[in-house]
């Protein structure tokens, strides 16, 4: 007889793996018990037989629940207990080796079928089981364990309790979540100000309003959604009226794939990420523009759409005539987005009619994850529900454990320890003090289920002294005395990406809208080299220019144009050409223009950022003049530009020449060309458009592959917020497969400001304080 103790972390709480762990026990005929540890882990006592210790490993192998994943297994021989049965013991608090926190998963097929059937769950929006439903949305500490979620409110009634004691139910033995019509969550209709309405099937009549143009909020897995119709003008501008939104897009979900095959282009690669568990929202060409309402995107050539991901959802859009609807965050302006029942009503009650609520406590915020094709390649926008918290591994443990507190806007949190780092689910734009509470709130969530102790930890925060989430990190240090270390934005950027792939070193452009650079000016267009030392060198950018009014530049983007224009001509050449081409509509009004010339000429701040270029492009092109969200003018360009093609002519317009011991990009000859070939219309907008994005990945890819190649490196990577552009990544690729060179993209997180505190945890690595 064989004794072992087996420990087992990954995703392994929350997706039945104990229940997994006594099946396969007992028909290998081993003994001994499984326990969730404090940690996160599962610890296994095996005691058996060779034939039988080894056949439990083979099912061990193939029979895992469809939603674990193993990412390590530590064995260790132990002393024989004399066991004669396998047991599901009660959840310890020690911790051996730290685990995954389970992510929420999207409703499988088998608790559709039972919500469709005539069976206890029919027509249930909560059902669940232990392959899907609610994980870390509804988790208040670890173990994932009910009495530590909001379901602990809910205790089970006499057949579900069975269920879970059943160790042949394999998707209902032990499986935390679970619950029916008769112990489970209740839910119900309201009127805007939360009066309850008296109403058999609240869903249904839900559905019914929707369809009748009314707009609705419904709580949902990890926060509020806004619903309504999706293919009505007017229903959509009245959203948009009251929810101060005039031109961001609004996601859509639709019942299955066939309803989505209706509105947008999908391929094999989008379906399979569209009904994977993790059900993120997916942007995808829009293929009939007749089926959705033209306010839905606007001046966007692809629409976010995903599929329903609790039984609420499912049920809804199955009422529904059309079978798809808007399901838009369920936030105030600015706010993050609500989870709460009360808060909800105060807040978001004058933009929607009417509310669906249920009494399921959201602990957890976790807003959905986004996902785009970017050059082909499948990228994260916003790393949400589905996938945090999961971890990322790096090639080697971290000398400290670290707490990052990421970047202003997008923001997510960081810890590491050993060799992993966790980034916290979206946070979102810390200008704004609840975002702000919350990445505090979330980052003391992770500090203490991991144990880490913040006075022993490094703290990282960025260079820029007054981004709300570099106060936060300041506050932590002062309080905890921990020792604090700023990171300059786009090396964080850098480190980002190289953490993804395990490397030390690396050729990275970092492209963005903004990040306070090294010499004070601000940054965004950077080709960078990270050593193995942990030092780097600043080896090209874009040429600077003048942000003229600051931070007003990046919402009126023609003061960018100004800007461009002036430092390429003069002042007065820019002042008559906006005067007299119809540009003044996007600025506040004719006396801003005078100004403009003389703020030209004072001393002002300086950016080499290529959002900036790519919004005062925008502008140049009457795309868009005037910025409603982060990223548009660059998003509305990109769209516009598909179908484009490069004008071979202008290739050479853009130069890069020395500059200390950077290399710089000089683009003002473009623009100075554009001015004329729009005038004597010699080429198309979109191929202007095409062609500009197109150089700016061209030369960027130049100055980094000639470093790569001078190092001897086989790849170069990329990475900001830039790096999603299907243009400028065609630009990269084109030269450094030219040249043999391999461009890497981001994987694993977003290529912009929600990575960055990733890369934060990651620089870390390299030192040795």
């Amino acid at each position: 007889m064989y004794s072992f103790n087996i420990y087992v972390s990954g995703v392994v709480q929350g997706v039945g793996f104990r229940p997994f762990i006594k099946r396969i026990a007992l028909k290998s005929g081993v003994y001994g018990y499984v326990q969730n540890l404090g940690g996160g882990e599962v610890l296994i006592h095996l005691e058996g037989d060779k034939i039988s210790i080894r056949k439990f490993f083979r099912l061990f192998k193939y029979e895992k629940p469809p939603p674990a994943e193993v990412s390590l297994i530590k064995v260790y021989i132990d002393k024989l207990k004399g066991y004669r049965d396998f047991k599901i013991l009660k959840s310890g608090s020690q911790k051996i080796v730290k685990s995954m926190i389970p992510p929420d998963i999207g409703i499988c097929r088998e608790c559709i079928k039972e919500i469709d059937s005539d069976t206890r769950w029919r027509r249930y929006p909560f059902n669940s089981c232990a392959w899907c439903g609610p994980r870390f949305s509804m988790m208040y500490k670890i173990p994932y364990d009910r009495e530590n979620t909001s379901m602990i409110m809910f205790p089970l009634c006499r057949k579900c309790s069975e269920e879970y004691s059943d160790v042949n139910n394999i998707r209902r033995f032990h499986a935390q979540g679970i619950s029916c019509p008769e112990c489970g969550p209740s839910l119900w209709l309201t009127y805007r100000d939360g009066m309850k309405i008296d109403i058999d099937d609240p869903i249904r009549e839900a559905a019914k309003l929707i369809d009748e143009g009314y707009i609705v909020g419904i709580k949902g897995l990890g926060g509020f959604h806004i619903a309504c119709r999706a293919d009505d003008d007017e229903v959509l501008n009245r959203l948009r009226v009251r929810k101060m939104r005039p031109y961001k897009p609004f996601a859509l979900m639709a019942l299955s794939i066939n309803i989505v095959k209706r509105f947008a282009e999908v391929d094999d690669e989008a379906e399979k990420l569209l009904e994977s568990p993790q059900r993120p929202i997916l942007l995808l060409p829009l293929k009939d523009s007749s089926k959705i309402s033209r306010y839905v995107a606007p001046g966007l050539a692809h629409i976010g759409v995903m599929l329903p991901y609790t039984g609420i959802h499912y049920l809804l859009l199955k009422d529904t005539r059309e079978k798809y609807l808007i399901m838009t965050s369920g936030n105030y302006y600015g706010k993050p987005m609500e989870i709460d029942n009360k808060s909800a009503i105060k807040r978001i009650g004058e933009i929607v009619d009417y509310f669906l609520l249920h009494n399921r406590n959201i602990v957890n915020r976790v807003d959905d994850s986004v996902i785009r094709f970017s050059n082909g390649r499948p990228t994260f926008l916003r790393r949400g529900r589905g996938y945090a918290p999961k971890w990322i591994k790096i090639p080697n443990k971290l000398p400290y454990n670290v707490i990052a507190f990421g970047a202003e806007l997008q923001n997510t949190g960081a810890i590491g320890f050993d060799d992993k780092i966790i980034l916290t689910q979206y946070i979102g734009d810390v200008d704004d003090y609840d975002a702000l509470n919350d990445l505090d709130k979330y980052l003391n969530w992770f500090v203490t289920t991991y144990g880490l102790n913040p006075g022993d930890s490094i703290l990282v925060i960025d260079k820029h002294p007054k981004y709300g989430s570099t106060l936060l990190g300041v506050r932590w240090s002062n309080e905890y005395g921990s020792k604090l270390i700023k990171i300059q934005h786009h090396v964080a950027h850098g480190y980002s990406i190289l953490a993804e792939y395990g490397m030390r070193r690396g050729i990275i452009i970092s492209i963005d809208g903004a990040g306070y650079g090294d010499d004070g000016n601000v940054w965004g267009g950077e080709v960078l080299s990270i050593y193995e030392d942990g030092s780097y060198e600043r080896i090209g950018h874009l040429e600077y220019y003048k942000m003229l009014g600051g931070d007003l530049a990046t919402i009126y983007p023609v003061r960018m144009l100004f800007s461009i224009i002036s430092e390429a001509v003069d002042s007065e050449y820019a002042y008559d050409y906006i005067f007299k081409n119809g540009y003044l509509e996007y600025l506040r009004n004719i006396n801003e223009l005078n100004f403009l010339k003389e703020l030209f000429n004072m001393e002002s701040i300086y950016t080499s950022s290529l959002g900036r270029a790519l919004d005062a492009y925008s502008a140049l092109l009457k795309i868009c003049g005037y910025r409603s969200y982060e990223g548009e003018p660059a998003m509305k360009l990109e769209a516009f530009s598909y179908g484009g093609s490069i004008i071979k002519e202008l290739l050479n317009t853009v130069d890069i020449n020395p500059v200390n011991s950077s290399k710089v990009i000089e683009i003002k000859e473009f623009f100075i060309k554009s001015l004329d070939i729009i005038k004597n219309g010699l080429y198309s907008k979109r191929d202007l458009a095409y062609t500009f994005q197109y150089i700016l990945g061209y030369k960027l890819a130049s100055i980094a592959v000639d470093k790569a190649r001078e190092l001897g490196e086989k790849y170069i990577y990329i990475s900001g917020g830039a790096a999603v552009n299907d243009i400028i990544l065609k630009g990269v690729e084109d030269y450094a497969d030219k040249n043999n060179i391999i461009l890497r993209t981001h994987r694993l997180v977003p290529p912009g400001d929600g990575g960055i505190s990733l890369g934060q945890v990651y620089y870390i690595s390299y030192l040795h304080i």
